[in-house]
């Protein structure tokens, strides 16, 4: 099937519903804006949100990317990988741990931010690695029980009807905020073999991923909406509550170029309204950037807010010299198998390319959100640590971890990872390194705001991480030949049983090597932030989402995502007495 035609399925499935999307009429006032927040992804969101509910603060955001709220292609769980036109297609500098590969690193570009296109998997992972941010910076609100419950004031837990074998959830974890949390209504074939194998072949517990527990194998929870089984995202929770507020204003298609300084107080920002290509400067009291984990350290650079020598390399007039805007880049890493399965399986292609099973799946979608549309393609992972032996000789920093993070996330999907493979009924396994050592970074490429930057990735980037991918590749792959999996993938396509030598694995791992999309810490809290959120060396200018965080968590991002953007409203509103 053809992206077209499975859009059109879905506009006549939509068509006539009562969506209560915010209208956005631009408003007018003479009163100055307070916060002019950029990006408006999770943290953002949950920063407006929470501010615009004293009725005397003036909040203002921009987002690049436009509305996409009544996109069923957005709404719909299944077909989040072909939303590509509400991303902003990154993809790394060509990369030498990949003998110059250069993975794509898609971030979300449309109200909502990532939580629009992601793959809605929902998790919080160990609980040390908060209390150590809140050791690092100096901020007890980031401390794992200050976090816990930014967690729940985020989220509430609906239940829905789902297998009786399915891992429980403790519904204690979750609060009343606006966030839908909800469990699969279904299993894929494979998914109950699959935590069964792991649980009984690692010792691993099952767990829900929301409680603190960093080890263990899940049947993931959902950014979904149990009653009609649509996607619950930053912009139709969080932003459609603010936007009926009078002292709220959304601006989107608002391309931000660069941050305006009387000295070194931040005072604006300008923008473009791509709708009609005319720049824009708009003026407030204070700058609040939550434009994501290259964004946000792409627009400091571009204002004069970065290393010196770098700014002065592309004629940027430098405001403050700080080394560590751009640096510090974390993301989770990850290299695939691909299996062919069997009909039973339910995958990505059945719907894809089979007409019958199409009609069929929008048809079970439109009765009651069931069915293989009403999922991610996708949903259990296993999070474990490996043996230390394998870092036997190559330093202490993935065996000196805390003993409740893992190493390593095994997890699998049926959408078509491989374009090669796309045409077949696929299972596709992944590893990825979710404590990796290496670091990478963020630099202009230009001084022109409509060029994407410079990311240098890090893949495999030191000796125990490249050790460590290898072995957990192989581990990974002994797993599915267990004989509760193995007659669900009865072909191994990639990288092929014929290869076996660990030179020809390396070498299936760089051709595969990919980005979960998961990038952190690049102005992180501690280095280039104080613990207040601001940027160190100027005033009136903060950073708030995954680029604040001081290091990469051991789990999907988008949770934290909007945890560390309610933490900030509170440190805000406090900070600042509003």
């Amino acid at each position: 099937m053809r992206r077209e035609h499975l859009s059109r399925g879905l506009l006549a499935l939509f068509s006539g519903c009562a969506l209560a999307a915010p209208e956005l009429v631009p408003k007018t006032s003479k009163h100055a804006v307070d916060y002019l927040i950029v990006g408006g992804g999770p943290a953002g969101l949950v920063v407006a949100e929470q501010l615009t509910r004293n009725p005397k603060v003036r909040v203002v955001l921009l987002e690049a990317g436009p509305d996409s709220s009544l996109d069923p292609q957005v709404t719909t769980p299944a077909p989040f990988f072909l939303n590509g036109q509400y991303a902003w297609n990154f993809t790394s500098a060509p990369d030498p741990g990949l003998d110059g590969g250069a993975p794509e690193l898609l971030q979300g570009r449309a109200l909502g931010g990532g939580t629009a296109i992601n793959g809605m998997g929902y998790c919080r992972g160990s609980s040390s690695i908060f209390d150590e941010w809140a050791h690092q910076t100096g901020n007890t609100g980031l401390s794992w029980k200050s976090m816990f419950d930014a967690f729940k004031a985020t989220t509430h837990f609906q239940e829905d009807v789902h297998p009786p074998d399915q891992t429980p959830v403790n519904k204690t974890s979750f609060g009343k905020g606006p966030l839908e949390i909800t469990s699969q209504r279904f299993q894929l074939g494979v998914d109950r073999p699959f935590v069964d194998t792991m649980s009984s072949r690692f010792g691993l517990p099952e767990i829900d991923f929301a409680s603190g527990y960093g080890i263990g194998v899940s049947e993931q929870i959902d950014t979904i909406r149990a009653d009609n089984r649509t996607r619950s995202y930053a912009w139709n929770t969080f932003g459609w509550l603010a936007a009926n507020r009078p002292n709220f204003e959304v601006r989107h298609d608002a391309w931000a170029s660069k941050i305006g300084f009387k000295g070194k107080t931040a005072t604006s920002v300008t923008y473009n309204d791509t709708l009609t290509n005319t720049m824009h400067t708009l003026e407030a009291r204070e700058i609040v950037v939550a434009a994501g984990a290259i964004g946000s350290p792409q627009l400091l650079l571009l204002s004069g807010v970065g290393p010196e020598k770098q700014l002065r390399s592309l004629g940027i007039k430098v405001v403050h010299d700080s080394s560590q805007v751009g640096e510090n880049l974390a993301d989770h890493h990850y290299a695939r198998l691909v299996y062919q399965t069997i009909p039973e399986m339910g995958t990505t292609w059945q719907w894809q390319f089979n007409d019958t099973a199409r009609q069929e799946a929008i048809a079970e979608y439109a009765a009651n959100g069931g069915g293989l549309l009403g999922l991610p393609n996708g949903n259990v992972f296993a999070a474990l640590r490996l043996p230390d032996k394998v870092f036997k000789g190559l330093g202490n920093y993935h065996t000196s971890l805390p003993k409740d993070r893992p190493h390593f996330i095994y997890e699998y999907t049926t959408a078509p990872f491989q374009a090669e493979f796309a045409n077949r009924s696929t299972i596709t396994p992944f590893a990825s390194l979710v404590a990796p050592e290496a670091r990478g970074n963020v630099k202009l490429a230009t001084a022109d705001y409509r060029d994407a930057p410079i990311i240098n990735s890090a893949y495999w980037g030191t000796p125990a991480d490249k050790a460590a991918m290898l072995y957990a590749y192989k581990q990974y792959r002994s797993v599915f030949s267990a004989p509760a999996l193995k007659p669900w993938v009865p072909v191994e396509l990639f990288p092929g049983p014929d290869v076996t030598s660990d030179d020809a694995l390396w070498e299936a791992i760089k051709q595969s090597s990919g980005s979960f999309h998961h990038p952190m810490a690049t102005v992180a809290m501690g280095k280039a932030l104080d613990k207040n959120w601001r940027v160190r060396g100027v005033k009136g200018l903060r950073v708030i989402g995954s680029p604040a965080a001081p290091d990469i968590i051991t789990c999907h991002t988008q949770g934290v995502a909007y945890a560390l953007g309610y933490r900030a409203a509170k440190d805000i509103a406090a900070a600042d007495r509003v």
